[in-house]
C-alpha cells in the first residue's frame, strides 16, 4: 500500500535556472565631425578669459607706472626747489642786458623851440600932448591901452654842451638860456573885455589932427606894459614853468633825473 502511495505521489523535478539575457548596454552617440580650424567652446572661453586678464594686468601696470612717474617728478621738483642755488636764482634773477635807445636829449629840448611859459594881461593909460602953435596951444590924446606880455625861453639857443647826459645814461644836466619877453602887443579887438581905444582927444584949433599922435601913444603904452610885466616877476615865473615842462619831457623820454644848472 505504501508503495502505491509512494508511486502515485507526483514528484516535482526542479529545472535548472536559465539566466535571462542582459539588456544591451547603451552606446554613446557618435561625435559630430568639426570643421577644420574651428575651436571648441571650452578653448574659446579659456582664450577669452586669458585676454581679459592680460588686458587688466596691462591697465594696472600702466596706472602703477604713471603713479610712480608722477611721484618721481614731484620729488625731483621738491628737491630742485630746495636747492639753495635755485632759491638764490629765484630771489635774485640773473641780470640780463637792457638796451635803451633814446634820442639825444638836446634835440628833444630844442624841438620845443620857443617855450612861452608865462603871460600877463596888463592895462595902462597914456596921455600925449603936442604943441601945435608955439608953446601955447597943445593937442592932447588920452589912450586906454590893454596889452598882453608873453615870457619864455628861446630853446633854439641851446648848445650841445648845454644839455649833458651822465655816463650811466640816467641823469640829464640842462643849462637853460635866460628867460625873456617873447612877445608884447596891444589888444585891438573890440569883442574882448579889455581893448585899446582912444578915450579923449582935444584939438582946440581947426586944423587937421596929428596922425602920429596916436602911434606915439601906442608905442608908449607898449613900453609901459613891457616894464610892468618885467617888474612883476614874469621872467622868473617863465623860467620855473620852463624847467617843469622840460623835466616832464625828458622823464617821459626815459631819463630818471633832470638837473638844471644856473648860469
Amino acid at each position: 500500500m505504501s508503495d502505491s502511495t509512494e508511486t502515485e505521489r507526483p514528484t516535482s523535478l526542479s529545472k535548472p535556472a536559465v539566466a535571462s539575457p542582459a539588456p544591451p548596454a547603451s552606446t554613446p552617440a557618435p561625435l559630430q565631425p568639426q570643421p577644420a580650424g574651428a575651436m571648441s567652446p571650452t578653448t574659446l572661453g579659456c582664450l577669452l578669459g586669458a585676454g581679459i586678464i592680460a588686458l587688466a594686468l596691462l591697465i594696472a601696470g600702466a596706472l602703477v607706472a604713471f603713479a610712480v612717474r608722477e611721484s618721481t617728478d614731484r620729488m625731483a621738483a621738491a628737491v630742485d626747489r630746495a636747492n639753495p642755488a635755485n632759491i638764490v636764482q629765484t630771489l635774485i634773477p640773473p641780470a640780463t642786458p637792457t638796451i635803451i635807445v633814446r634820442p639825444p636829449a638836446v634835440l628833444q629840448v630844442r624841438a620845443i623851440s620857443d617855450l612861452a611859459t608865462a603871460q600877463s594881461l596888463l592895462s595902462t593909460i597914456v596921455e600925449v600932448n603936442q604943441a601945435r602953435v608955439g608953446n601955447v596951444l597943445y593937442e592932447k590924446l588920452v589912450l586906454i591901452a590893454c596889452g598882453r606880455a608873453k615870457a619864455g625861453i628861446d630853446l633854439t639857443q641851446l648848445k650841445d654842451n648845454d644839455v649833458v647826459v651822465t655816463d650811466d645814461g640816467k641823469t640829464v644836466r640842462v643849462k637853460l638860456p635866460r628867460a625873456t619877453l617873447l612877445d608884447v602887443y596891444l589888444i585891438d579887438d573890440p569883442a574882448q573885455p579889455c581893448t585899446t581905444r582912444v578915450y579923449d582927444r582935444t584939438n582946440l584949433l581947426l586944423i587937421p589932427e596929428n596922425k602920429d599922435l596916436e602911434a606915439q601913444a601906442r608905442e608908449k603904452a607898449l613900453e609901459m606894459i613891457r616894464l610892468t610885466a618885467t617888474e612883476s616877476g614874469i621872467l622868473n615865473e617863465a623860467r620855473r614853468n620852463a624847467q617843469i615842462a622840460i623835466e616832464r619831457i625828458l622823464l617821459n623820454a626815459g631819463y630818471e633825473r633832470v638837473e638844471f644848472v644856473e648860469e
